[in-house]
């Protein structure tokens, strides 16, 4: 017969969330550490659990902690998931991208009393950066396109910022699988989806989505400026891999030049894309 020690409440309360796979925490409705268990204050926070209570999240975690400043604070918060579930009395999620090594997928819900009051919030993290990595090439998966159309719309559209996005095909990638195998053309592809990389800046998001096929997004981007971006693309394509005859095409759309909803990027992006690829195709007929 097995027997159990006894906890009191508080103590098995800090077990379970020490002994949680996922990063938990609860914090006030002003956004300051009650509780938090192992995996926050290790992989997250990277502070002891005496540093993190009574601390604000946005001192400890995401892309404003080292930022003396606290500047673009008041948006970070104002889209954050735990404010909008004690705004709303409903679940939040959001992923945010604080490194190559951190895409933190949060998930919000709303602490209430038994007067109906929400006394805070209690929230779960887990960082999915390596599932939303596509392993051959090194840049984002079509999953995390996804998440950040849906996420880059929203802020768009939220803030009346400009948002764009290139939708990217190479030119002639079949005739390097065909000529040297499929091995090389998956070293080939790695390194073109690099050399996108280099291409843009660091706050646009490069995936790739499928096939040969890639995509930019691009926060804060006018279709001009997006099209200065497709042409450092391409001229850092065509350049690097001449000797395989590689070339990109790119379609642009842009919110709000093209759509006044921002959702409707990825379809304007891949029409515009799919009807340069045809007019191409009937130029060389």
């Amino acid at each position: 017969m097995h027997t159990f020690r006894k906890f009191d409440q508080a103590h098995l309360l800090q077990l379970i969330l020490d002994n949680a796979p996922l990063g938990i925490a609860v914090l006030t409705t002003d956004l300051r550490f009650v509780l938090a268990g192992r995996v926050i204050c290790e992989q997250f926070a990277r502070v002891c659990r005496d540093e993190l209570v009574g601390r604000h999240c946005y001192d400890l975690l995401g892309m404003y902690k080292d930022d003396p400043n606290r500047e673009g604070l008041e948006r970070a918060c104002d889209d954050c998931p735990c404010l909008r579930a004690l705004a709303t009395g409903d679940p939040a999620s959001a992923v945010r991208k604080v490194r190559d090594d951190l895409i933190v997928n949060s998930y919000a819900v709303p602490l209430v009393d038994e007067n109906g009051d929400a006394v805070g919030v209690l929230e779960l993290l887990e960082n999915i950066a390596d599932k939303v990595v596509d392993p051959l090439t090194g840049v984002h998966n079509y999953r995390y396109y996804g998440e950040m159309m849906d996420q880059e719309s929203y802020r768009a559209r939220r803030y009346d910022s400009s948002l764009a996005l290139l939708a990217l095909d190479l030119n002639h990638f079949k005739r390097v699988n065909d000529r040297y195998g499929h091995i090389e053309g998956d070293i080939v592809l790695h390194q073109v989806a690099q050399s996108i990389g280099r291409a843009v800046r660091q706050t646009d998001h490069v995936c790739r989505i499928g096939g040969d096929e890639f995509a930019v997004i691009a926060p804060h981007t006018t279709y001009l400026e997006a099209e200065s971006l497709a042409k450092r693309i391409q001229e850092a394509i065509a350049e690097k891999f001449s000797d395989y005859g590689l070339t990109a095409a790119v379609g642009i759309a842009s919110y709000p030049k093209d759509t006044l909803e921002p959702g409707e990027l990825r379809e304007i992006a891949d029409r515009r894309l799919y009807e340069l690829k045809d007019a191409a195709a009937k130029a060389q007929a």
